[in-house]
């Protein structure tokens, strides 16, 4: 079905620092420090993400967990090609992620992996633990999103390149960054989408960003 979420419908659970103003995630326990740079490029992800993705004053709840996904995975593929780039390996020196959305057939890749672990310890932090095992991928894919894979990176890949460079971030560290905002999309989609089925949407994106990303453009 249609699921859109009015982006003015309840907070998140974010707050401001009493000592500095800056917003951080309220959470019994956080695996980075509260102003932890990756944080903060993942709290600035997602708000951005929110605008761009708006339209009409509503936001497509599959289309935004799919849309940041993709982005994490895409970045996550371009930071393999770069380290293979840069061992003089060419595109052949590290396999590219699973091209099916599933975490068996993916758990054969490290950083692959190492964003889904990510992705369920942003969600515990939120208040919403999630069992690797409980997540379902849904067996259309993204067929439900309002914009396929390259209108998604047309939307939002300068946005990407922008917080990267304005952070200092690698495209390792961005993979990381947007997964983090994947988890928030999530958490503020769950009345609309299961978490078990939003999680699997997740791992879809990573997956279909992954497989077709292409190398970092040279920097002039």
């Amino acid at each position: 079905g249609e699921h859109f979420r009015n982006p003015s419908d309840g907070p998140l659970p974010i707050g401001l620092c009493s000592d500095c103003g800056s917003t951080v995630l309220r959470a019994p326990t956080m695996t980075y420090e509260p102003h932890h740079p990756l944080v903060e490029a993942a709290l600035l992800m997602d708000r951005s993400i929110r605008l761009l993705l708006t339209e009409a004053d509503a936001l497509h709840a599959e289309t935004w967990i799919l849309g940041v996904a993709r982005m994490a995975g895409t970045e996550l593929q371009r930071s393999l090609l770069s380290e293979a780039t840069r061992a003089g390996a060419g595109g052949g020196g590290r396999r590219f992620w699973s091209p099916q959305p599933r975490l068996v057939e993916a758990s054969g890749d490290e950083q692959g992996q190492r964003l889904v672990a990510v992705l369920l310890a942003t969600l515990a932090q939120l208040g919403e633990p999630l069992a690797e095992e409980a997540i379902i991928c849904p067996p259309e894919g993204s067929a439900g999103a309002l914009l396929n894979l390259e209108q998604t990176r047309e939307r939002l890949g300068a946005l990407v390149a922008a917080c990267a460079r304005s952070h200092g971030l690698e495209a390792a560290e961005m993979a990381e960054v947007l997964t983090i905002a994947t988890a928030l999309a999530l958490h503020q989609c769950r009345e609309l989408v299961p978490l078990t089925l939003g999680a699997g949407l997740a791992v879809t994106g990573l997956v279909e960003g992954a497989r077709t990303a292409r190398p970092m453009a040279v920097a002039a």
